[in-house]
């Protein structure tokens, strides 16, 4: 009994069309289980667009009125005039912008003001910055009589002491120069060197003051008087000629006398 069951079942699980069958059923539920599926998240992506968005009342908030009175009826507008009626009988509120404007003073001829006064400047009126009381037209920036008023150059800058120049620059200045004699001792004892000046130049260019650094003595005092005979070129500072301290340096050098 046994081996007819065991091959009763062979014989069915060997059979095409059962199979086929048992694969629709398979198919049909896998394409439901699909169809399912986008059903449901088409629902849940389409919700909330169809739903109008209503915040809970946790969120819900009504934000307090500005003004006074807000949520209930609609104010009355203020009256456009400032005064209130004849015949209340409430005590007036003054208008705090509707003062009336302060009438000019008239202001005071030029010649009345006087020293004693404290009065320095023209008031604005007759003969003051408005114009002279005379009639005819007046022209800004000028006197009494129409003529332009002359408005005077600053001073320039005073500068109390020389300005430092260096040796080179005022070299490229010289414009009259002195060669130095050299002494007849200092040849004998064949003596050589260089002598260091420090020289004050005029605003005309000359040689104002001269002062010995370093230097022989010998050779010293020849160099000064070549130095005092030199002649600059007149030093501008904003177009005015001004003092200028500098050095000089001489050399004396025996084969070159």
């Amino acid at each position: 009994m046994s081996d007819l069951g065991s091959l009763s079942q062979c014989m069915l699980e060997n059979d095409t069309e059962s199979r086929d069958r048992a694969l629709n059923l398979r198919r049909k539920a896998l394409v439901i289980s699909v169809l399912l599926e986008a059903a449901l998240l088409g629902a849940m992506l389409l919700w909330p667009l169809i739903t109008p968005g209503v915040l809970p009342g946790l969120f819900n908030v009504t934000p307090t009125p500005p003004y006074r009175g807000g949520g209930g009826a609609a104010e009355k507008p203020a009256p456009s005039h400032p005064h209130p009626p004849a015949n209340s009988s409430s005590r007036p509120v003054p208008c705090l912008f509707c003062a009336k404007p302060a009438a000019p003073t008239p202001g005071r001829p030029y010649s009345v003001a006087s020293p004693s006064s404290g009065d320095s400047a023209p008031g604005i009126g007759e003969g003051g910055i408005d114009g002279p009381a005379d009639p005819g037209a007046w022209i800004p920036g000028a006197d009494r009589t129409g003529m332009p008023i002359e408005v005077r150059k600053p001073d320039p800058p005073q500068h109390k002491s020389p300005l430092p120049r260096s040796e080179g620059v005022m070299a490229a200045a010289l414009i009259y120069k002195v060669q130095p004699q050299y002494p007849a001792i200092a040849r004998t004892i064949h003596l050589a060197g260089t002598v260091y000046l420090r020289a004050i130049i005029s605003t005309d260019g000359t040689v104002r003051q001269l002062q010995l650094i370093s230097g022989n003595p010998i050779l010293a005092n020849p160099a000064l008087q070549a130095v005092r005979q030199w002649r600059y070129q007149p030093t501008r500072l904003n177009g005015e000629p001004v003092e200028v301290e500098t050095f000089i340096t001489v050399n004396f050098v025996l084969d070159q006398q």
